[in-house]
């Protein structure tokens, strides 16, 4: 199962805030950038931005481990197989042998009457 970005970050966003507030102070600090939880927009939603570690963990262990699909198999072709024992017979020697064929009947029409005479 692929997960989207947005699907995580809705999942993560829950399990981090446990509702939507309205952040009334001010987001000016004397603490360090890091310890700063100035609200980040993300989405439309309001999320922190260093949520609490044992949150993320938690998140974290309920998640199934990634499993990569297998590579997809070859499949056995038996056409093709076929294919290399035929030998096809080329377009110049149907059409030779179409007009063998045709002159042959020609031929046996103009004698028609030769041949009946002569009781064949």
């Amino acid at each position: 199962m692929l997960f989207t970005g947005r699907f995580v970050i809705n999942t993560v966003q829950r399990a981090i805030t446990p509702k939507r507030t309205v952040n009334l102070q001010r987001n000016v600090s004397t603490l360090p950038i890091i310890s700063n939880t100035r609200p980040v927009q993300l989405f439309n939603y309001n999320i922190k931005e260093t949520p609490s570690v044992a949150s993320i963990s938690e998140y974290v262990s309920h998640l199934r481990p990634f499993s990569a699909p297998s590579a997809p198999q070859p499949l056995p072709t038996p056409l093709t197989q076929v294919q290399e024992q035929f030998e096809l017979t080329s377009v110049l020697r149907k059409r030779r042998l179409k007009m063998n064929k045709h002159k042959h009947k020609k031929l046996r029409k103009r004698t028609r009457a030769l041949r009946k005479r002569l009781g064949k």
